[in-house]
């Protein structure tokens, strides 16, 4: 996990991309603090020497060059109020100018940032997602990577303009009162303190915070996607009293990490409101002792206002800034992640696939191979180019676990997997898999049109050939009866689908890829034996000269097979063609045998 000062050095290495954007917007807001500076100085003319006598500051007669408005009482009050007006004005237009500008840059930063982090991810392998929960890194992708709209909206900016306001307020209270003006920024080290005490408590805190707020949302949204499963098994009790378990921890963790944050601003403020104080009681002192002028004692009083503003400013930045080190290390956590399917330097692309494969001594679980248990051991097999290859084997032997291996969405533990000839290690990943089509046991589509899901493999298809491969896969017939046929938009999951259609759409979308190499994993379960016997028969003409991996539970439809290999405990127990596996009379034709019975 990155320390918190590493997370802000990568967050300026986002920041520093637009730098000239942030210098402008960095001088723009010092124009305000000049506005901010000068807006007190008309009210003491006004009360100075529009309503008493006192002389003008030399400046002025030098300004305008002893000007008759400057001993006229009246046009001097017009002049004044004039002043603040098109001060407060120039103040109010910097300021909306500034906040666009700020808001403009911070938003681009977030979006590199969130291309980043969703491109990581991208990258990360299945074992990653099988050990980290969807909604936490939901949360993450839409909440955490705000931290650095947060850097320069609410501290990198806020910081600047209010040290320099600070500098500028100083100087001119100190060349009117210095031991006034000492009396008023001695507050800042005790703001020091304040933070010092506070600031691994905020931390730790607001961690524990989003972690509790990421693990409440992994659930609701595990409990949204299994809702009718929830539902058939009447256990809509059950996970409403896991929420509340999850709900309560977020809301205490919550309450702490907002309640120490609480804590910090208001000794903040209690500190800088009895300074304010202080400093309004030894004004009031000197102006009755005549050290100062009513003037002098305003330009303090506007000042104080405003003074404390840059100081709370400061100390909120800081809070601020406790809380970015915490969710900064919850994305830099994934965008570091070294669980990613590594891709040699020197890797190659696939010329001319054949689709030859070979298993070598291939040993494989999931998890660490120190504590995990082997779900694959020394699994050995060849596979010629234009093969159909079914691998058969009871529930769990590992069947999934061999494709998933091929398309390198796993790395074997121990031995090699070769594409002809080549070790899939040494191949660019997306040479690899744009060399396979892939219809998954779960048939996944996207909430997008049953023609652009059918086109995902191959978008550049022609409407006739989408048609073609749906027609192949027994969907045209379906799909048209919709209402707004191929342009009938899917809704999330293929919900509004049956299971039947989803995965005929998942058919036709491998058919249309025309990979070299194609993987069917239980493609026709949810279907009847007529259309599965019809997707078999399209499935031979799409298939001619390419490389098929078939799993199946029903072993009739793998007769054809050229290679059949069955999978026990984790083991190759024998391969052969349906025939000769029928005359071996052992694990296949057990399986074969009990299945024709029942």
């Amino acid at each position: 996990m990155p320390a918190a000062s590493g997370v802000y050095a990568r967050l300026f290495h986002y920041i520093l991309q637009y730098k000239t954007k942030l210098v402008l917007v960095a001088l723009l807001s010092l124009i305000g603090v000049a506005f901010e500076i000068v807006k007190p100085l008309p009210i003491k003319i006004i009360v100075d020497n529009v309503l008493s006598n006192h002389a003008l500051p030399a400046i002025f007669n030098r300004l305008f060059n002893h000007a008759a408005i400057l001993q006229n009482k009246q046009q001097l009050l017009l002049l004044s109020i004039t002043s603040l007006i098109l001060i407060t004005i120039g103040s109010a237009i910097i300021s909306l100018v500034v906040f666009n500008y700020t808001v403009n840059l911070s938003q681009r930063l977030v979006y590199d940032l969130s291309v980043d982090f969703f491109s990581k991810l991208q990258k990360l392998s299945l074992s990653f997602y099988n050990k980290n929960q969807v909604g936490d890194l939901l949360q993450r992708m839409n909440g955490d990577v705000f931290i650095v709209y947060f850097l320069v909206a609410q501290i990198l900016l806020p910081s600047i303009t209010s040290l320099v306001c600070l500098i500028g307020m100083f100087y001119i209270m100190a060349k009117i009162d210095l031991m006034l003006a000492l009396v008023a920024f001695a507050v800042v080290p005790l703001l020091g303190l304040i933070l010092v005490f506070y600031a691994k408590p905020m931390n730790d805190t607001t961690m524990d915070q989003y972690n509790k707020q990421g693990a409440l949302s992994a659930f609701v949204q595990q409990s949204l996607t299994s809702m009718k499963i929830i539902q058939a098994f009447g256990r809509e009790s059950f996970m409403y009293q896991k929420l509340i378990v999850h709900a309560e921890e977020f809301s205490r963790a919550f309450k702490v990490a907002n309640t120490v944050s609480i804590t910090f601003n208001q000794l903040s403020y209690l500190v800088t409101g009895i300074a304010s104080a202080v400093v309004i009681g030894i004004g009031g002192y000197r102006v009755l002792n005549g050290i100062l002028s009513t003037g002098d004692l305003f330009i303090f009083l506007g000042y104080i206002t405003a003074l404390y503003g840059p100081v709370n400013s400061l100390s909120t930045a800081i809070g601020t800034a406790v809380t970015i080190g915490a969710r900064g290390k919850r994305i830099f956590d994934i965008i570091d992640s070294d669980e990613v399917v590594q891709e040699k330097h020197d890797s190659v692309s696939l010329i001319m696939p054949k689709g030859a494969v070979e298993f070598s001594n291939v040993t494989f679980g999931y998890g660490n191979p120190v504590t995990a248990a082997p779900v694959l051991k020394n699994v050995s097999f060849k596979v010629a180019p234009g093969q159909i290859v079914a691998i058969v084997g009871s529930t769990g032997a590992g069947k999934t676990s061999i494709i998933s291996l091929l398309s390198r969405f796993y790395d074997p533990w121990e031995g090699v997997i070769r594409m002809d000839g080549i070790d899939i290690k040494s191949l660019k990943l997306h040479s690899l898999r744009q060399n396979i089509s892939i219809v998954m046991q779960d048939a996944f589509l996207f909430p997008m049109t049953i023609g652009e899901n059918i086109a995902f493999g191959n978008p550049d298809a022609s409407f006739t050939e989408v048609i073609e491969a749906a027609k192949a896969a027994q969907a045209h017939d379906f799909i048209v009866k919709l209402p707004q046929g191929y342009d009938t938009m899917i809704s999330e999951a293929g919900a509004s689908l049956s299971g039947g259609q989803r995965q005929r759409i998942s058919i036709a979308r491998a058919f249309l890829k025309r990979a070299p190499m194609m993987i069917l994993d239980e493609p026709t379960s949810a279907v009847d034996a007529l259309t599965e016997a019809r997707i078999f028969k399209a499935l031979n003409q799409f298939s001619k000269g390419k490389t098929v991996f078939l799993i199946s539970h029903r072993l009739s439809t793998l007769k054809h097979a050229d290679l059949i290999i069955t999978i026990k405990d984790g083991y190759v127990a024998e391969q052969g063609t349906h025939q000769s596996l029928l005359e071996a009379d052992d694990v296949y034709a057990s399986l074969y045998k009990h299945q024709h019975i029942t």
